[in-house]
């Protein structure tokens, strides 16, 4: 995780970074809101993927918000036994005119958290869809984000240009990353995506 500098000797304080968006809701985090409070009481042992979705679905238009030209897309859960074809959440971006899914997210429900298949299963399901979306991506030199969410926890990977393997935010370390206890880690996170969106 990413470790606080302390300040220099004799040197000038930096001029803080502005806010990304006019909401203070942005930098304080997402588990203060009831509604947030309420999407995640519902991540339990029996709670089924979309409630994973849900959740997601409602803290990311606080980083990725309308009014900056982004969507959030979430889709619907197939019918058992019929394969998906994209990820579960994806994170679209519009400028000059041309629409692109800049981050995309792949979530299994929470009996799964300590399942390690499950896990691998996960980031090569998000691999394969990173791919598609790169193929038709109007600029193959721009870094693509990816998420894997099973239950409570979060891990955050980066496609490179020209790359097939994902890999994790440098930023992050490989961290595994949980809604509640690492809100102000994943408050950080959210926020450098948008930066490195515009």
């Amino acid at each position: 995780m990413p470790k606080h500098k302390g300040k220099g000797k004799g040197k000038p304080e930096p001029e803080p970074e502005p806010y990304p968006e006019p909401n203070p809701d942005v930098y304080i985090g997402y588990m203060h809101h009831p509604i947030i409070k309420s999407y995640y009481r519902e991540l339990t042992k029996n709670s089924l993927e979309n409630a994973v979705d849900t959740l997601w679905a409602n803290i990311l238009p606080l980083y990725f918000p309308l009014t900056q030209g982004y969507g959030i897309e979430q889709q619907m859960h197939p019918m058992p036994g019929v394969s998906k074809e994209s990820a579960d959440i994806a994170i679209r971006y519009i400028q000059n005119g041309q629409s692109k899914k800049i981050c995309l997210i792949e979530d299994k429900r929470v009996k799964y958290e300590a399942s390690s298949t499950k896990w691998a299963a996960a980031v090569e399901q998000l691999t394969g869809y990173m791919l598609a979306v790169r193929a038709y991506n109007p600029n193959l030199e721009e870094t693509l984000h990816g998420i894997v969410t099973i239950g409570h926890y979060s891990r955050f990977y980066i496609l490179c240009n020209n790359e097939t393997v994902l890999r994790d935010r440098p930023d992050t370390d490989g961290n595994i990353y949980h809604f509640k206890d690492d809100e102000v880690a994943i408050d950080t996170i959210l926020c450098s995506i948008f930066r490195e969106t515009q």
